[in-house]
C-alpha cells in the first residue's frame, strides 16, 4: 500500500506535468500570437495588467499562472483551494473547514486590490461531494450578507489537484 505523503507528492507532480502540457503546443501558439483582449481591436495596444504571485510564487512562475490578474476595473482570482504555503491540503476531507479556509484567502487576495467580498461578481464552485456543500452553503452566504450576490456556478467533479481537497473556489471581482 502507497503512502498518503506519496500520492500527494505524485497528485503534485502530475498537475505540473499537466499544467506544462496545457502551455505548450496550441494554446502556447495562441498565447504566443499576442491575442487581443476582449474588446481591443487587433494590434490595439493592451490594457494596463497586474498579476499577482504570492503564494506558492515559484510553481506559478514554472506553471505560468497568476493567483489574480488584473485588468481594468476587473480582477480574476484563479481557483482557490485550502492549501497550506507548502502546498499541503488544510482540513483535508472536511468541506466547511475547506471553505473557511478558501473564502478567508479570497478575501486576502482581494484586499491586495483594494476590493472585497462586495465586488465579486461571479464565483465559480468545484467539489467532490455536493452533499458537503449543501451542508456548509449558510457559510457560505454569510460571506455575502445581504447581498450584492455574485453569479454563481457549482460543478461536482471526481477528485481536486490532492487527495483530501474537497472544494476549489474562482471568483472574478469588479471595482464598479
Amino acid at each position: 500500500m502507497r503512502r498518503h505523503a506519496d500520492r500527494v507528492t505524485d497528485a503534485h507532480l502530475h498537475h505540473r506535468t499537466v499544467r506544462r502540457r496545457m502551455l505548450t503546443g496550441a494554446g502556447a501558439a495562441l498565447l504566443a500570437g499576442g491575442l487581443a483582449a476582449a474588446g481591443e481591436p487587433a494590434g490595439a495596444a493592451p490594457s494596463a495588467r497586474t498579476n499577482l504571485m504570492y503564494y506558492w510564487v515559484s510553481d506559478q512562475q514554472s506553471l505560468g499562472y497568476s493567483q489574480a490578474v488584473q485588468v481594468g476595473d476587473t480582477v480574476w482570482l484563479s481557483g482557490t483551494a485550502s492549501l497550506d504555503p507548502q502546498f499541503n491540503p488544510v482540513h483535508p476531507d472536511d468541506l466547511a473547514a475547506q471553505m473557511a479556509f478558501i473564502y478567508q484567502r479570497i478575501g486576502e487576495t482581494l484586499n491586495r486590490f483594494g476590493l472585497g467580498f462586495r465586488h465579486v461578481v461571479r464565483e465559480n464552485m468545484y467539489v467532490t461531494d455536493m452533499a458537503a456543500l449543501i451542508n456548509a452553503l449558510p457559510y457560505r452566504k454569510s460571506i455575502y450578507g445581504s447581498g450584492p450576490f455574485p453569479t454563481s456556478t457549482t460543478v461536482q467533479v471526481n477528485q481536486l489537484l490532492l487527495p483530501g481537497l474537497m472544494i476549489e473556489i474562482e471568483t472574478t471581482a469588479c471595482r464598479a
